[in-house]
């Protein structure tokens, strides 16, 4: 068994290789060739949460144990922390345990970079970020990989959050101006694409239509059915509202809320997937304003371990570890 840890996994996953895989794992879901079952969530008090992620496609088995405690950002500790295990479908044996962490950032990224690949307009130059966790880095590295982002405008409730992800990414991104919002609001209303990776449980906007309109906006941190990033305004100026799953609109208070209220209705979502295979252009409706919402699946944990344990092997990654 190859145990991969994050550097590792660094060295392995290159942005292009996640980008292709993850476009792969979208068409793969429109065709339904694979076993996935529903995400398992066991609740762990003070809003933790202990999620089982398995599945099944072509050649391998993929199973991801990961842990989501919100209460960690105070303590200066990983949100997220997990493993994956890869296995041989053939025979079921493990052929790679990996940290969970980089796998999760890696593929939620590219599905996010996928959307404003596909959405976003493609003169979107500007791209707001309100989250500046781990998370926070990979969305906007991934992001700038499928656009030519030349401002990128943070914000967080931790301002020592927004030091530390300005660090990072001035090393990665030179040349691309980098700078703290000092609201939300200012925020959405200088960017092209806004995306929120957050752990709030209520919107993080104002209820104000007039700030999302002309954007791509992405929803990545909200997945359980009471929680929310963005507010009601948002669905007065978007015609379609794009998602990864199907199960998006049962898991997600995104959705879940604007549905039952009337704000949004079922007809007005389709996968993003289903989307990219029909070939059409985005519809952006009057106000110019796309959204899309990820929950994840396991089944980009899948692809995405999958190209990573190739790569390693390629590259001589890992530690083995004996096993049996």
């Amino acid at each position: 068994m190859l145990f991969l840890d994050s550097h590792d996994l660094a060295k392995a996953l290159s942005i292009d290789r996640v980008l292709n895989g993850v476009e792969d794992a979208l068409r793969l879901y429109e065709e339904g060739t694979f076993v996935m079952p529903d995400r398992m969530a066991v609740a762990c008090g003070d809003n933790n949460q202990l999620l089982l992620m398995p599945c099944v496609a072509a050649d391998s088995i993929s199973t991801k144990l990961v842990t989501v405690f919100p209460e960690n950002r105070a303590r200066n500790l990983p949100v997220i922390n997990g493993v994956v295990v890869l296995s041989d479908r053939s025979t079921g044996e493990i052929r790679a345990l990996m940290d969970g962490k980089p796998i999760t950032s890696a593929r939620t990224a590219a599905v996010t970079a996928l959307s404003i690949r596909h959405l976003s307009k493609p003169d979107a130059h500007s791209l707001g970020l309100v989250g500046c966790g781990v998370q926070g880095y990979y969305q906007v590295l991934y992001a700038c990989a499928v656009r030519d982002i030349r401002r990128i405008i943070l914000f967080d409730i931790s301002s020592q959050a927004i030091d530390r992800l300005t660090e990072q990414l001035r090393g990665s991104l030179p040349g691309v101006a980098i700078e703290a919002a000092e609201s939300t609001a200012a925020l959405a209303a200088q960017s092209d694409i806004v995306i929120t990776a957050t752990t709030a449980r209520k919107p993080v906007f104002p209820d104000d239509p007039k700030l999302f309109e002309g954007r791509h906006l992405v929803a990545i941190g909200s997945f359980e059915p009471d929680v929310r990033e963005y507010p009601d305004a948002v669905f007065s100026v978007v015609r379609k509202v794009w998602v990864d799953t199907h199960s998006a609109r049962e898991e997600a208070g995104e959705l879940i809320v604007p549905l039952r209220e009337g704000h949004l209705k079922e007809d007005q979502l389709e996968t993003l997937g289903h989307f990219i295979l029909s070939g059409r252009a985005s519809v952006r409706g009057p106000y110019g304003t796309t959204f899309f919402k990820s929950v994840g699946m396991a089944l980009f944990d899948l692809v995405t371990a999958r190209l990573a344990y190739s790569s390693a092997v390629e590259q001589g990654l890992g530690t083995e570890w004996p096993i049996g």
